[in-house]
């Protein structure tokens, strides 16, 4: 075989490995992280410090969110090779071997608090905490019914309270209200959704949940109630004092409450159709009714400043 040959299929190889570790990572899924931008947009600060600032937050999110997920993956590697999509990750497919995902887990963990130390010291300590909380999340939380859902609602919460702390601005209570609700009713359509493909491929119930097939109903009531609540929540701020003092047009603001309530209600009949994915937020990402109403939602803000 000609070196030519052989190099080429070096590289292949190399990238082949490069490809399956950024699955590992799930790279997509540090879209998320962009919420620590959140609080720099609702408090207006639009200079280059908070800018240079929030990107290091969302790269220290970015790398121990993707330690997590490997923790996460180790620990469910027997219930994900018994679930009919999750079968695929690598570490349960056996293309990444245990052993090394167990390496690169704390690596990316120092990695990133070696980045928040770069940032501010609040900030740096709430990325502890999001790591102490998703680990234990990974390793016990996920197997309490509704204690699961409230503890990922709390870690997307975390990562705009995280924002805040990076750039030093007070953190709304209307915000943090806002946010436990949204993500709420995004974490329980996430089980609706894991639990309606179980009932649909007749599966039993989920040996690492503490949910049944038979909750389907339920969760998707609770869904609906912790998505309107935080419409409800976005009204009073509306009329609150502090959108008067930092908005020149506060009352643009209430055209947001109908995109909010048709996007939440899409969101769940999408769900109830089989026709979203297991995760509501990268759905959302790729879905262009969802992010017609998200560029209609920050217009609006910008229009409203």
């Amino acid at each position: 075989m000609s070196n030519e040959a052989t190099d080429f299929k070096a590289n292949v190889a190399r990238v082949e490995s490069a490809r399956t570790w950024i699955r590992v990572a799930r790279v997509h899924q540090w879209v998320k992280n962009a919420l620590v931008f959140v609080p720099i947009l609702t408090a207006h600060r639009f200079d280059l410090p908070a800018l240079a600032d929030g990107i290091l937050a969302f790269c220290a999110f970015s790398l121990a969110a993707s330690a997590i997920y490997i923790i996460n993956d180790i620990v469910d590697v027997e219930a994900d090779r018994a679930h009919p999509t999750k079968k695929n990750r690598p570490i349960a497919a056996g293309t990444v071997p245990i052993a090394s995902a167990a390496i690169a887990a704390p690596v990316l963990i120092l990695s990133a608090l070696v980045m928040a130390s770069l940032v501010t010291i609040q900030f740096a300590g709430l990325l502890v905490g999001y790591i102490v909380l998703s680990s234990s999340y990974s390793l016990v939380l996920k197997r309490k019914m509704l204690v699961d859902v409230i503890t990922l609602a709390t870690l997307y919460t975390l990562r705009v309270a995280s924002g805040a702390a990076a750039v030093s601005v007070p953190l709304s209570e209307w915000l943090l209200g806002f946010s436990m609700f949204i993500f709420m009713a995004m974490a329980l359509i996430k089980r609706y959704v894991e639990l309606s493909v179980l009932l649909d491929a007749d599966l039993p119930d989920p040996a690492n949940r503490n949910y049944l097939k038979s909750d389907l109903g339920i969760v998707a009531a609770l869904a609906a109630a912790a998505a309107f609540n935080a419409v409800t929540v976005f009204a009073l701020y509306i009329s609150s004092d502090t959108v008067h003092q930092l908005y020149r047009r506060p009352n643009a603001l209430w055209v947001i409450c109908p995109i909010l309530m048709y996007w939440l209600g899409r969101a769940l009949m999408m769900a109830h159709r089989r026709q979203m994915d297991d995760d509501p937020i990268l759905f959302a990402l790729r879905d262009r009714n969802s992010l017609v109403a998200l560029g209609l939602i920050v217009a609006i803000v910008l229009y409203a400043i």
